[in-house]
């Protein structure tokens, strides 16, 4: 049957009221008290309570709030003396479910306890549905039928049932932020609290405080109680964003709470327990940040308990053509337009790297659209030169137009590129540099290998492992010094 909680101070009611649903079938915890029905509705899921409202320290009022506040709603029956009716009222008015009048009638408490639970199966079968659509909207909005995309929703599926910490890696642009609420909108929190900060977004003074709260006069500044995302969270899910970017004072203080599940204000001493599901991204390579010192160890194992990669663009190029044609649909629908996407151009944006990912598609996509007057969008709309920037060290492209030596836009700056590397893999940064450097000799192996000083069918050997194809012939170079045979 259903899950029923009684608080009564009065023994002798708990009892009575204990028998009688008891002997309907159901289950009964008893509470003595607000406080320990709160703690009991934190140890066990109900169906309904039935709460008196007279209590000591907290009333029955006061405890479906926080209840409420806490746990969501939920069917709560409030008895109460004769002529405290209109208190019953307010309540109801209030969220309580209805209410009793003592002496309670036993036969009325039969009925509004059943009417009761009704009420909790109909809510929980509504909340599945809603969660159900909820999970195909949040899967939606991962654009992509690909391998790696498919993989990626697998794992949000397996994973969002659980309370698991979610450690979310990939570049800029690649999506991780839908990833990250397609984990809580599939999670048995998805009602609850949904919490989200940009830790690289916070100056690293303020950052605790924005996390943690803190006191009325804690510092120059707090002139009055400020709750932080962990409080505002409880329940729910909480998002760091960025948290590679954390400084190392306040990644101890996030490691405190994941070990001992409570925290303090800034300013304060009371500790203040917390019930969050956590779910952490980052474009760093956290390993890497490890080894460097700048992030801890026991806060990065304490994160990557399930990892989910996204993948980047250039990896997953089947998926351009959806993306694409999803960022044209909603503009379409913002500006009340039915442009399309000329054949060629969906071939032009296949064949790019897009360093910046599915955002710098996005936006390519809606300069191409408010830069072409007519129906079709073509990829050389009028004023719509090409100033996409292209991969650091990774210009060269299969089968496409060989980029120019000479030519100022093929590549970032020297200092530009240095800096993107950081953070990558080597394995990574060689590949990047190889490719680099068979672009800048036109695809000629014989002098890009000799400029690697590495051989030719090294270098042969590391295009398989990447799975390139190079366009055009080889064009092998005579030794020095070597005569020049004329053409025939």
């Amino acid at each position: 049957m259903a899950n029923i909680l009684v608080i009564d101070d009065n023994l002798t009611n708990r009892e009575t009221y204990a028998d009688i649903l008891e002997g309907e079938g159901h289950t009964v915890l008893s509470a003595g008290s607000g406080e320990e029905g709160l703690a009991k509705l934190t140890a066990a899921a109900m169906d309904a309570v039935l709460c008196d409202l007279k209590l000591p320290n907290l009333d029955g009022l006061a405890t479906m709030e926080l209840a409420h506040e806490k746990h969501g709603p939920l069917p709560w029956i409030l008895i109460t003396g004769h002529g405290n009716e209109e208190t019953a009222v307010a309540a109801i008015k209030q969220g309580a479910f209805n209410y009793l009048t003592k002496p309670v009638d036993l036969s009325r408490l039969k009925a509004t306890v059943e009417s009761a639970v009704r009420m909790a199966s109909a809510n929980r079968e509504n909340k599945a549905l809603r969660r159900e659509l909820g999970y195909e909207e949040a899967l939606d909005r991962i654009v992509g039928t690909s391998a790696a995309i498919r993989a990626v929703k697998a794992i949000i599926r397996q994973v969002a049932k659980t309370d698991a910490t979610v450690l979310i890696e990939g570049e800029s642009g690649t999506g991780k932020e839908l990833v990250a609420d397609a984990v809580h909108a599939l999670s048995n929190r998805s009602g609850r609290p949904y919490v989200k900060i940009n830790t690289a977004a916070i100056p690293h003074d303020l950052l605790e405080s924005e996390l943690f709260g803190h006191e009325r006069g804690a510092f120059t500044g707090a002139v009055q109680l400020k709750k932080g995302k962990f409080e505002i969270a409880d329940t729910g899910t909480l998002f760091l964003d960025e948290i590679g970017e954390m400084p190392l004072d306040s990644q101890v203080k996030l490691l405190r709470v994941l070990q001992d599940g409570s925290f303090a204000r800034v300013g304060g001493n009371v500790p203040i327990a917390t019930d969050v599901r956590m779910v952490c991204a980052t474009n760093r390579n956290l390993k890497s940040e490890v080894l460097a010192s700048r992030f801890r160890m026991d806060l990065y194992f304490r994160l990557n308990v399930v990892s989910i990669t996204v993948p980047p663009l250039r990896e997953r190029r089947e998926d351009i053509t959806l993306l694409a044609r999803a960022f044209l649909e909603r503009l379409n629908r913002r500006h009340n337009q039915n442009k399309e996407l000329a054949d060629g151009l969906v071939q032009h944006l296949r064949r790019q790297d897009w360093p910046g990912n599915v955002r710098e598609l996005e936006n390519y996509i809606e300069k191409l659209y408010v830069l072409t007057p007519g129906k079709v969008i073509t990829n050389d709309p009028p004023g719509a030169a090409d100033e996409r920037p292209t991969s650091p060290l990774g210009n060269y492209r299969p089968n496409v137009e060989r980029l120019s030596a000479n030519d100022s836009n093929a590549a970032p700056s020297a200092d530009e590129a240095i800096r993107a590397l950081i953070g990558l893999p080597v394995d990574e940064v060689e590949k990047r540099l190889i490719l680099a450097t068979l672009s800048h000799f036109m695809g000629n192996k014989s002098k890009a290998a000799r400029q690697l000083q590495i051989g030719v069918k090294t270098l042969y050997r590391k295009l398989i492992e990447y799975g390139v194809q190079v366009p055009g012939e080889e064009e092998t170079e005579s030794p020095p010094g070597s005569a020049q045979r004329p053409a025939p």
